[in-house]
């Protein structure tokens, strides 16, 4: 994870990835010369995130995309645009929630924690998609505990009543659910790729059946010893 985080970009997905990255660097620049600790610490939080995502080995337009739906939320929150637009919180919490749970899905997938979609054997039908939803639900919940304290602790103009964390819960299970419906769809193609081609030991019988042209290749000859002809003459003591 450590070289996939410090290697240099090659390709323009990896390009348009970094250069998302560059804006969060440069948000939180500005955030620190016009904006209080709060935005700082916000900004902060969205530059790590998608280091977090070049440190994986995934496609690059997922990461930009994924850095740049989270640069949005927090622009969001600093223009106030969730106050002065009543239904932009929905389609945030949305999008949001959906390319977080993606992105904590392949990092635990990463790490042995739930099963890999980029492998041979699928998981179970359904397996995926459950497992991003309850994802996507844990990440909505800790963000409006996060409102929570913002409002509690910092700023009560943030919105933080029960029909406005009921519908972001909605949002962001929603999107979660897409999300992993997405990644189950991934795993079961790649699955179907894989199994289109074979190795060449696939081609190969089991024991007594026929040779096919794998088993032709991998054969290994059998050495034989050389018949004498006959029973071995005994020898005499002298050895002869």
């Amino acid at each position: 994870m450590i070289d996939t985080l410090l290697r240099r970009p090659a390709g323009a997905g990896e390009y348009f990835a970094d250069a998302v990255r560059a804006a969060c660097l440069l948000s939180l620049t500005a955030a620190a010369l016009w904006h209080g600790p709060v935005d700082v610490a916000l900004f902060l939080l969205v530059l790590m995130g998608t280091l977090v995502s070049r440190s994986l080995e995934i496609p690059r337009v997922f990461d930009g995309l994924y850095g740049l739906t989270l640069l949005g939320a927090a622009w969001s929150s600093v223009l106030d645009l969730y106050a002065r637009v009543g239904w932009w919180d929905l389609p945030v919490h949305f999008t949001a929630t959906a390319v977080i749970a993606a992105m904590v899905y392949l990092l635990l997938s990463r790490l042995g924690a739930v099963p890999m979609p980029a492998r041979r054997a699928a998981p179970p039908a359904g397996a995926i998609p459950v497992l991003v939803f309850c994802l996507g639900l844990a990440v909505s919940v800790l963000w409006e505990l996060g409102e929570w304290w913002g409002y509690t602790f910092v700023d009560q103009s943030i919105n933080v009543g029960y029909q406005d964390t009921m519908g972001d819960l909605a949002a962001g299970g929603l999107g979660a659910l897409s999300a992993g419906a997405w990644l189950g769809r991934a795993a079961r193609r790649s699955a179907r790729e894989a199994d289109a081609i074979r190795p060449a030991d696939a081609a190969q019988p089991a024991l007594g059946g026929r040779a096919g042209p794998a088993s032709a290749l991998t054969r290994v000859p059998v050495q034989r010893r050389p018949e004498t002809g006959g029973i071995p003459k005994e020898r005499n003591s002298s050895g002869r």
